[in-house]
């Protein structure tokens, strides 16, 4: 008998042991995006990691929301302690996957706040140099680091998405820009279209987020630009591509020169030069708007060496005359070329605001690209006008494009949910659905293809999905360590998105180079125990009282 009431204590204090009390769990806020930005799936991604993190027994997760703009606020004023966030390349290299993210600057912009000398001076390295061999070794080395301080847990990767009438011709999901402008509908002059994304910004110094970007690449344009359909470099505002051959780039990687073309204007009529063009780039930087992508400029462009030490002296951009400018950077990026030919390079008139960001409204939004905006009904409307001064419609023409834009008119509606975009594109109402089609329509519109008379396409360019811890708010990468290892991808990938996306093991998805899977050697998926152990380290245990043992021996 005494044999078996010390059993029974035994098993009730073990069972007790697996149950942990409320007092004793980690308190963790997770936040998402409610409106839309990622599509209707981000509630479900944000319950199947609060029930992964939970369910090891020691993390109280709560989960909490806020619509995209307010969201981006909080985590510039670092109000969120975890929360998801995605990414759409910038330019195309191994580098786009790594500063953005682990460089000070790129840190501070995404919401993370992690600062490591030593990972800067690494990001540094590989982005001086072409050389495979000292690429390899610091990417390597930084996502060591990556997997070592967590400040980022990566989750999923999946493909761009788009749904248009058959006969629409040239839609392409480009690995870097949608271009609207090159998309043709055969007899008519107006282009109809539904996204569920949103505007958040039209100010190049500003916007950093998918669609306000898109919708800013067709009405500003760049130093150069990239071919329909590849990540090719062409030539844009500037007459050709620098390089190292034609003199463009300096020997040492350090100074770019670009010649620009002549009798360009912005759709003001105003006047485009190489003085205007240092402006808008002294702007960007100057202004450093927070949660923009400036960084990419005075960082990881290496356009001032001590902006981070506060000085907010201009980078070193000479004009020499009106229609050439170089830059001189601190040290050599091999990737410049690619930085000019991202929005926030875009330049501007000479009448944008000085001292903070341009009203994203009609009559404010002036570029030199293919499109003028005529419309803009803040989540609801966007209206692009063909830009009679354009300056260069045979832009395409290599790719049997006759003239861009292609369209006089692309209307855009703004749809509140993902059920709406599929219906728009269902009775046809519009001609282009892009962005963003939930798993369980996706696969309804791919299945029926034929019948409706459409064509889902998918894109080829890697979009992440990714946790960001603010290392501040929770500054012991033990706990950052411990949730990396209770995720479990696979239950994202098949109760949310349908076998529809991969997981993810670095910040660097798989298809680039120097990609390599760390967060799976060590952490792998929904390891529980080592996550405990780490808790525990923190002190976070589960106590087992004397009291029930005694009630269990009184049984």
């Amino acid at each position: 008998m005494a044999v078996v009431i010390l059993v029974i204590a035994l098993i009730a204090v073990s069972a007790y042991a697996l149950i942990p009390k409320a007092s004793a769990k980690l308190p963790v806020e997770l936040w998402y995006n409610n409106s839309n930005h990622y599509g209707s799936t981000e509630v479900a991604v944000a319950l199947a990691l609060q029930n992964s993190i939970a369910s090891c027994g020691k993390v109280q997760v709560t989960l909490k929301s806020d619509i995209w703009t307010a969201y981006k606020t909080r985590w510039v004023n670092q109000q969120m302690p975890l929360f998801l966030l995605g990414w759409y390349p910038d330019y195309f290299d191994t580098d786009d996957y790594i500063s953005p993210f682990l460089a000070i600057s790129g840190a501070k912009s995404e919401g993370s706040f992690y600062n490591n000398s030593q990972v800067d001076q690494w990001i540094r390295d590989e982005a001086s140099t072409s050389d495979p061999t000292i690429r390899a070794d610091r990417f390597a080395k930084v996502q060591a680091a990556l997997a070592e301080d967590v400040p980022y847990i990566p989750l999923f990767t999946g493909a761009a998405q788009v749904a248009y009438v058959n006969g629409v011709q040239n839609v392409e999901l480009h690995p870097v820009s949608y271009k609207w402008f090159i998309v043709n509908k055969p007899g008519a002059t107006v282009l109809n279209a539904s996204t569920s994304d949103h505007i958040i910004s039209l100010d190049p110094a500003s916007a950093y987020d998918f669609m306000s970007i898109e919708v800013i690449n067709q009405v500003f344009d760049t130093l150069l630009v990239y071919d329909a359909k590849t990540t090719a470099l062409l030539p844009g505002l500037a007459t050709e591509v620098p390089t190292v051959a034609n003199g463009g780039v300096s020997a040492d990687g350090k100074n770019y020169t670009f010649h620009l073309r002549q009798g360009v204007t912005f759709s003001d009529g105003t006047a485009f030069n190489s003085t205007v063009v240092k402006r808008s780039i002294d702007r960007t930087m100057r202004l450093d708007l927070a949660g923009s992508a400036a960084f990419l400029l005075y960082d990881v462009g290496a356009l001032r060496a001590d902006h981070a030490k506060g000085n907010s002296a201009p980078g070193v951009i000479t004009t020499p005359d009106p229609y050439n400018i170089t830059f001189h950077l601190f040290s050599p990026v091999s990737f410049f070329n690619q930085l000019m030919a991202f929005s926030v390079s875009a330049p501007v008139p000479w009448t944008y605001s000085q001292i903070g960001e341009q009203p994203s409204t009609v009559g404010n939004v002036i570029g030199t690209g293919p499109y003028v905006l005529s419309t803009h009904t803040v989540d609801q409307l966007v209206v692009l006008n063909r830009n009679p001064t354009y300056y260069k419609p045979d832009l395409y023409a290599v790719d049997g494009i006759s003239r861009v834009p292609q369209m006089d008119r692309v209307v855009i509606n703004i749809k509140s949910t993902d059920a709406a975009l599929k219906q728009d594109i269902e009775t046809k109402a519009v001609d282009v659905a892009f962005r963003t089609i939930s798993p369980v329509d996706l696969a309804d519109l791919q299945g029926r293809q034929t019948s409706l008379g459409i064509t889902v396409k998918l894109g080829s360019s890697p979009q992440i999905r990714f946790l960001v811890f603010n290392v501040n708010l929770i500054p012991d990468k033990r706990v950052r360590q411990a949730i990396a290892y209770s995720i479990d991808r696979s239950a994202i990938n098949s109760l949310v998105f349908l076998g529809q996306v991969s997981p993810l093991y670095s910040m660097i998805p798989a298809e680039l180079p120097y990609a390599s899977p760390v967060f799976q050697s060590r952490y792998g998926d929904a390891q529980c125990a080592s996550a405990n152990a780490l808790l525990s380290q923190v002190g976070y245990t589960i106590e087992v009282t004397r009291e029930l043992v005694a009630v269990a021996r009184d049984r």
